[in-house]
């Protein structure tokens, strides 16, 4: 009886860690999914005027951010995934038109954001 009480105390405290402080979480999700390593590769071809490669880069941080934007909206105001999605869409926009100076601001954004997601 006492560790079945003990077992559902812990995961119910784990469950509630887990459910409210997905945050610092953001270092393991980042290494799993590479999306600061896509990020980076972007801008990268973006100082090179290396459009081709931008977008494909650029592609690939989307689906990376995608695996990990499920599991930070559990704790993270909507107003900062949102903002990182907008962006993206500009980058996209700035990269397609071969807009560099506005497309480096925009990824520079992104990193920031993603930078101090856990702050959030």
């Amino acid at each position: 009886m006492r560790k079945s009480i003990f077992f559902i105390i812990v995961l119910y405290l784990f469950s509630t860690i887990m459910l409210y402080s997905c945050a610092p979480l953001r270092k393991p999700l980042d290494r799993r999914s590479e999306f600061s390593k896509h990020l980076k590769a972007t801008e990268d071809y973006i100082r090179k005027e290396d459009w081709t490669n931008a977008e494909n880069s650029l592609k690939q941080a989307q689906k990376s951010w995608h695996k990990v934007k499920p599991i930070l909206q559990l704790d993270i105001d909507h107003d900062y995934v949102n903002d990182i999605e907008n962006n993206f869409d500009l980058l996209k926009a700035y990269v397609e038109t071969k807009e560099k100076p506005d497309a480096l601001a925009i990824i520079y954004l992104i990193q920031n954001n993603w930078s101090n997601i856990d702050a959030m």
